[in-house]
């Protein structure tokens, strides 16, 4: 049995030994696992940190109030009938006189007694044990993850030596980029909804995962990404790179940083990116400065010319084939063709010149806006 599988084992332990319903949470207040409830021995509290695998904000600071990070024995939590909220025990997870996470036991009628809480110390220390070893686990790698990522040769090298020296680090990796689709911060990803061999860290605003190559590809950061999506009502990207040497990670971050960059909610591959690929080499801003040269300017810049914009972008995407070209915008063939000579005419590129044609479709895609086919 596997660490996960035994710490919910314990927790459903915990809730048969006191008849409460039970929930533990890191000291993060991330959520670690929970028992079974009755639909009537539940509140919003206890279903919003399970549904969201971790505690709201506001109900942190809420039990914060309660002194919950100075206690060091059970501490009752009482309920508040206007909101809604039920009374709770809170047992703090310790090891060696540290906090290491919360079990909490919903019993908003009072008949958990001491002599119930008497009965899970043994499973209390258990937990204690499990919580410790996987948050000391985690302190070490974190710094050493993100130096993995880092542009710098000689604090990967030291990063490498050190994850494989724990046993943490394959020869091959995926490394995984997640954001929020918004631009704001992700916050920390619930280690526990993801395989232990899986390490995380984060990355500026946006988190990383570096994933044994055999074992993942978009499966685990569409996991991930379902993990973080509820505090996101923009929604969470995803970027996930190609398998790349465990020494050659930094790569691996540059393309999965690409993939996610390339746009909108959900999870993006790199193996799949096409052009998109392009964002491994520069910011956005910087990439569309070098593409979109003054002959384009003219055909993005002005709204008048909005139908022509899309019909050539069309067009490229559909590899030149009018047949094609009009049937998805609906048009006649002559439409199409006038429209056409409208946009060399504006900009001076020979649609029938490669050249000039990978010009402006680069430029269509990085300057202006996302392709019809993206």
């Amino acid at each position: 049995m596997n660490a996960t599988d035994q710490v919910q084992d314990l927790v459903d332990t915990v809730a048969e030994l006191t008849g409460a319903p039970a929930t533990l949470e890191d000291r993060d207040l991330l959520l670690v696992a929970s028992s079974g409830h009755d639909d009537d021995v539940i509140d919003e509290v206890r279903r919003r940190s399970i549904l969201r695998r971790r505690s709201d904000p506001l109900v942190q600071e809420l039990f914060a109030g309660f002194g919950i990070a100075r206690a060091t024995g059970p501490l009752r939590v009482p309920g508040d009938p206007a909101t809604g909220r039920l009374a709770r025990w809170c047992l703090p997870v310790r090891w060696r006189a540290v906090t290491y996470g919360y079990l909490w036991l919903l019993d908003p009628h009072g008949r958990v007694r001491a002599e119930h809480l008497d009965r899970v110390h043994d499973a209390l220390d258990l937990l204690a044990a499990h919580l410790a070893t996987r948050a000391r686990t985690a302190d070490r790698t974190t710094w050493a993850v993100g130096e993995l990522l880092s542009p710098d040769a000689g604090s990967r090298a030291r990063a490498v030596e050190e994850l494989r020296r724990d046993g943490l680090l394959t020869a091959t990796v995926t490394v995984v980029a997640l954001a929020a689709a918004d631009g704001g911060p992700t916050g920390a990803v619930n280690g526990w909804l993801l395989p232990r061999a899986v390490l995380t860290a984060g990355v500026g605003h946006r988190a990383a995962l570096v994933v044994p190559a055999p074992l993942v590809g978009a499966d685990i950061a569409a996991r991930a990404a379902a993990a973080l999506l509820p505090q996101h009502p923009a929604g969470v990207a995803a970027g996930v790179s190609g398998a790349v040497p465990a020494t050659s990670a930094h790569t691996g971050w540059q393309q999965a940083d690409a993939a996610l960059r390339s746009g909108g909610a959900g999870v993006r591959e790199w193996e799949r990116l096409g052009v998109w690929r392009l964002h491994a080499l520069g910011e956005p801003s910087a990439l569309t400065a070098v593409v979109v040269d003054e002959r384009a300017r003219a055909l993005l810049d002005d709204p008048a010319l909005a139908d022509l914009v899309e019909t050539v972008r069309t067009y490229l995407d559909l590899a030149g084939s009018a047949q094609r070209t009009a049937q998805a915008l609906s048009i006649h063939r002559q439409t199409l063709y006038h429209r056409l000579r409208r946009v060399r005419e504006v900009t001076g590129y020979d649609l029938d010149d490669g050249r000039d044609r990978l010009a402006l479709h680069l430029a269509l895609l990085l300057g202006g806006g996302e392709s019809s086919e993206r």
